[in-house]
């Protein structure tokens, strides 16, 4: 990008939509250039185009305008950061740093931690993996899944039909790890977000992760867990009218579309209805379906719904 920035002609293409959507987008919304220079016209720079391309993806994907440009206006670190769309990053690998620690910090120390907690795992101590999750954690949710915990999961995950060891070890760090998540203090408000997985979905950690990230940003989820029936989930959104329900699907065996459908007819039907993990197909999303494939992605777009 020139270091002058782009005009709105030259932003609209790089995005996808004509130049006189940006205008409607900045008169309405304003989600205009944040470069202002005397008597000259306003530039939009990388924080710009990154803020218009998530309100793009948004609309597209079945948000309100009006609630897609306040998640775009409030989403942080939008430089190097935009959401990944359906050919980013899965779910558990997202990138973002929590507070405390930079990313860049985190990754560097991360192999060492990953494979220190993998051997406590294998060696079957609890004490252990306990001491290296808490150390982890204590820099922020987001580094300690992203750069630690999942890494660890995924190698163990790797090995364990090799031998009967690895399947315990992983089943103690899962335990562990659910366990360190939920101690991870709760804001004490009425949660605007239910978080809940695919009717077939036993895999709950990505989510769990991303209700302790939410909490430690002063944000409240209902976490309803794995194998959530497609009935039991609607009733309790009827009951609790959440702004946002989010499903999660690890796997394509997993990912239920009747269920997202069901979910998206409910009345009052929550204002975001959104598939997370790598389960999920974005061609074969019913309309009005945000497809949340990334950890950034569904924190930029959940934190701010209070």
């Amino acid at each position: 990008m020139p270091d002058a920035g782009l005009s709105a002609g030259e932003a609209a293409r790089i995005i996808g939509v004509a130049a006189t959507t940006l205008r409607t987008w900045d008169r309405r919304y304003g989600l205009g250039p944040s470069g202002r220079n005397p008597g000259r016209h306003r530039r939009y720079d990388e924080d710009d185009l990154a803020r218009l391309e998530l309100m793009r993806r948004l609309t597209v994907e079945g948000v309100a305008p009006a609630e897609a440009a306040r998640i775009a206006k409030t989403a942080r670190d939008l430089t190097g950061q935009a959401p990944a769309s359906a050919g980013g990053q899965a779910f558990p690998d997202g990138t973002a740093a929590g507070p405390g620690l930079s990313l860049r910090s985190a990754r560097a120390r991360s192999p060492a931690t990953v494979k220190g907690l993998r051997r406590a795992a294998l060696a079957l101590d609890p004490a252990a993996v306990d001491r290296i999750l808490n150390a982890a954690l204590a820099d922020g949710v987001v580094p300690a899944w992203t750069t630690v915990i999942a890494p660890a999961l995924r190698d163990l995950g790797r090995q364990y039909l090799t031998a009967a060891r690895y399947i315990t070890a992983e089943h103690l760090l899962s335990g562990a790890v659910s366990a360190a998540l939920a101690r991870v203090p709760r804001p004490q408000v009425r949660p605007r977000i239910v978080l809940a997985c695919a009717p077939d979905e036993h895999h709950s950690l990505p989510l769990e992760a991303l209700a302790a990230a939410l909490a430690e940003r002063g944000v409240t989820s209902q976490m309803l867990g794995a194998r959530m029936p497609t009935d039991a989930l609607r009733e309790a959104l009827v009951r609790t009218g959440p702004a946002a329900a989010l499903i999660w699907a690890h796997s394509p065996a997993t990912a239920d579309y009747d269920q997202l459908a069901a979910v998206s007819g409910t009345r009052p039907r929550p204002a975001i209805v959104a598939a997370c993990g790598p389960g999920w197909a974005s061609g074969s999303l019913p309309d009005g379906i945000l497809l949340l494939s990334s950890f950034q992605q569904a924190l930029s777009v959940t934190e701010r719904l209070t």
